[in-house]
């Protein structure tokens, strides 16, 4: 297995973690021990300063744990003219000799005489930075050692983005099962002042996973013209609000009334409104 593919191979070992914290743990271990790099520090950009969050040495942990706490003890500001406040706006990889450059003082100051740095980006903004070295081996870093690290901030980012997306999914799902929680509770509590029951069969009572369904039942445009029908509109009215012709709105109504096994509108309706009601906007 040639440098890119144990590269590969690390970014799908990354993405089975799962935890954007559990993968930037193992950010600098998993690119160290699937390439030829002896040394690999990981780190995170915030406030115009880059923050170290992992670092590995090539059979050193101690040297290795050592390092990360100077570093994180000493943040980075991103100021002209080093050499990662320029890329930290272009963004890409770039090998660095440092003799004789001012612009590389941050590498300076950890001994290093080259490295490679590649910029790790999400949504076009610069997040975080990856910087490796050979300086047991003392190569030359190559182009394959560019190619590697590219491969691997590539990839990085996208299961970094993906467990970030993951954990607000659950962090919204919980406060919808929170909001959900909170609306039964009042419910019931109208219930026993009324002496009307307000769940079971047909009832009011609510589930996360009714309130979910609408977004799984129905297409977008569904649901909007749900939302308009809850409102009061008739089709034509529907119509003229999408810019679409009243048959069209007439075949999402038909659509509507069959996903949600409604009677007709009145009961769309009011399925919707129960299956809503209480969330926040």
């Amino acid at each position: 297995m040639d440098a890119l593919e144990r590269v590969q191979e690390a970014v799908r070992g990354l993405g089975e973690i799962g935890s954007a914290s559990g993968i930037l743990d193992r950010s600098a271990d998993a690119l160290g021990e699937a390439s030829d790099f002896d040394r690999v520090v990981v780190s995170s950009v915030a406030d115009g300063a880059a923050r170290a969050v992992s670092v590995w040495c090539r059979d050193d942990r101690a040297r290795a744990e050592a390092d990360l706490a100077a570093l994180r003890d000493a943040p980075v500001r991103l100021d002209y003219p080093l050499v990662e406040e320029e890329l930290a706006r272009r963004q890409g990889v770039e090998v660095v000799a440092v003799a004789g450059r001012s612009d590389a003082r941050w590498a300076a100051a950890l001994g290093w005489e080259s490295y490679a740095v590649a910029t790790v980006a999400l949504g076009g903004t610069t997040v975080g930075f990856v910087h490796a070295d050979c300086h047991l081996s003392e190569r030359s870093l190559d182009e394959i050692d560019r190619e590697a690290l590219e491969n691997y901030v590539e990839g990085l980012a996208q299961v970094f983005e993906r467990a970030v997306l993951r954990g607000r999914l659950r962090a919204h799902r919980s406060e919808l099962r929170g909001a959900v929680d909170w609306m039964n509770t009042r419910l019931s509590r109208l219930s026993d002042s009324s002496g009307v029951p307000l769940n079971g069969d047909g009832g009011a009572a609510l589930a996360v996973d009714e309130v979910t369904e609408l977004d799984e039942l129905l297409t977008p445009r569904e649901l909007e013209v749900l939302r308009l029908m809850a409102r009061g509109n008739t089709n034509v009215a529907i119509a003229k609000t999408l810019v679409v012709a009243e048959g069209t709105v007439k075949y999402h109504v038909k659509n509507v009334l069959r996903k949600l096994r409604a009677a007709n509108r009145a009961d769309a309706v009011a399925r919707y409104e129960r299956m809503t009601a209480g969330l926040p906007e």
